[in-house]
């Protein structure tokens, strides 16, 4: 392997400039002997910028804005804290959109650092859990920093590598990042009762990570001969994989191979993949593409969100002031469903948050922040029925969508409704 380094002879501060982007594979996939080290020399390199996804791990805290400035698509993770204390701004794009801001210069990318996984029989190396963005990223960078990581998964999809330009190894043995899902509560396992009953056989499924979209694959187990094709997988996959439910036998592309583009759980999920030919990661310009989206036969995209005003707007970023989500890649995935034969979207809520204080059906969204408009909405789900606005006026999305609210907040709701001439 040429250029190899041991992490402690690199000096950041001969490769990364001041004034300079630096970005590193996201979620689960960050490189953290990499990011780590270029945290603790920061002060030796002169302000410099890093661009982020989600974050899992404490490589990025908020005290590092003293000489890093941070930008990111999302609030996810550790990111909650940098943009509460103010050092984080946000570039609210869709996830589809960021390989060709980064191709066009908008999102500028100097040094990337991304993780592989060590080498197969071939002598090849992967991607490990996630392929996202960072091969455009690389292939537009002044720098290419690989962390060989031999913890990581061995995953196909991603043949790009073949080619690209690495200036600097550095080998590692660590445990990639993981992310468990909590136990769902008694709200969410009938919110996903609800969700996976709308679910037909032969679907091709969507779905996100966390508790909600956890507990809807657990809700699945009588379904048969489902597809796969998600941007981001958790654990539970893996039971309706090794069940015989998720077959994807029926897909009419990519027929016998779940596709995603992150995987984001425990080792459980990591050692499922690994030399899995029957797995493949794809860059986000196929997961996420609406072209390929509309092509497949019944796609059902399942996403959450933080609150949902009585027209169908979708708010799935804000908490208040707080930047909590991501415009990410729901509306990707809903438009791609909307496009797809027979296919639907479903946007999964409890009815309530803050200890059932706070209503997640509101009158209007409260700060202004819409993440998905009312004209792309189609399914809402809580754990009080199924609201279904495609096709539905505003007096009667409104009314479908009081329906499924918790009962003490309805009638506020109503008398919202009226006000607003929605009733």
């Amino acid at each position: 392997m040429h250029n190899e380094v041991c992490v402690e002879e690199i000096d950041f501060a001969d490769i990364v400039r001041a004034g300079d982007m630096v970005l590193w594979g996201h979620g689960t996939s960050e490189p953290l002997v990499l990011s780590e080290a270029l945290m603790r020399q920061r002060s030796r390199i002169g302000r410099f910028s890093v661009f982020l996804g989600p974050t899992f791990s404490r490589s990025v805290l908020p005290e590092h804005a003293d000489h890093v400035s941070f930008t990111g698509y999302c609030g996810i993770g550790a990111n909650q804290a940098l943009y509460a204390a103010g050092a984080m701004d946000i570039l609210p794009s869709h996830i589809s959109q960021l390989p060709e801001l980064i191709e066009q210069g908008s999102l500028r990318c100097d040094v990337v650092l991304l993780q592989l996984s060590g080498s197969n029989a071939n002598g090849l190396h992967s991607l490990g859990v996630s392929h996202d963005y960072i091969l455009e990223a690389a292939a537009r960078a002044r720098v290419v920093i690989a962390e060989v990581n031999d913890q990581a998964p061995w995953t196909f999809g991603a043949d790009e590598l073949v080619g690209l330009r690495i200036d600097h190894f550095v080998r590692s043995s660590r445990p990639v990042l993981t992310l468990p899902a909590r136990p769902a509560n008694e709200a969410e396992l009938k919110l996903a009762a609800n969700a996976a009953a709308l679910v037909p056989d032969r679907a091709v499924l969507q779905i996100g990570i966390g508790a909600i979209p956890e507990a809807i694959v657990g809700a699945l187990d009588n379904s048969r001969d489902l597809g796969l094709h998600s941007g981001i997988i958790g654990d539970a996959v893996v039971d309706l994989i090794e069940k015989g439910v998720v077959t994807n036998a029926f897909k009419n592309i990519d027929r016998h191979v779940s596709v995603t583009g992150m995987l984001a759980g425990t080792n459980r999920l990591y050692k499922f993949a690994d030399c899995n030919p029957a797995l493949r990661l794809r860059p986000v310009r196929y997961t996420h593409a609406a072209k390929v989206l509309g092509c497949i036969d019944k796609f059902y995209a399942i996403n959450s969100a933080i609150e949902v005003d009585l027209s169908g707007q979708i708010n799935a970023e804000t908490v208040g002031a707080e930047y909590m989500g991501a415009i990410g890649g729901q509306v990707d995935f809903m438009r791609g469903a909307m496009l797809s034969p027979g296919g639907r979207s479903i946007i999964a809520i409890t009815s309530t948050a803050s200890n059932g204080t706070i209503s997640r059906i509101v009158s209007r969204l409260p700060v202004g922040v819409v993440t998905t408009p009312r004209s792309d909405c189609d399914l809402v789900v809580t754990e009080w029925g199924i609201a279904d606005l495609r096709g539905q006026t505003l007096a009667e999305r409104a009314s479908r969508l009081i329906a499924i609210a918790h009962p003490k907040f309805r009638e506020q709701l109503e008398l919202d409704a009226h006000s607003r001439r929605m009733r």
